[in-house]
């Protein structure tokens, strides 16, 4: 408790950047949701990785889909389900974009 008192600024900062790094630690946490898609004739992880990806990596989704379906190859099978992760596609439309330009 002596070293408290006499480094008032040094424990004030320690318990800060404990603080931060609870925050940060608890904000990275995996927050990946997911859903479930029918595989259809012809679909191969690969090519549903195309449609499916994100920003994720073909391979990087591949392993995240074998992984969560318990998929030792990459053998799928048309009319199962597989559980895969969801990613929002954002799609900007022309209205309401301005875009800059010189005004005379």
């Amino acid at each position: 408790m002596n070293w408290v008192k006499k480094n008032q600024n040094t424990a004030l900062v320690i318990a800060f950047v404990t603080i931060g790094m609870i925050i940060l630690f608890i904000s990275n946490r995996d927050t990946t949701k997911y859903t479930n898609i029918e595989i259809q004739e012809g679909d191969t992880l690969w090519s549903l990785s195309d449609q499916y990806k994100g920003k994720l990596s073909n391979d990087e989704w591949v392993r995240i889909v074998k992984n969560e379906n318990n998929i030792i190859d990459d053998k799928i099978i048309a009319g199962h389900t597989l559980i895969i992760p969801e990613y929002k596609k954002t799609i900007l439309g022309n209205e309401g974009i301005e875009l800059a330009s010189e005004r005379k």
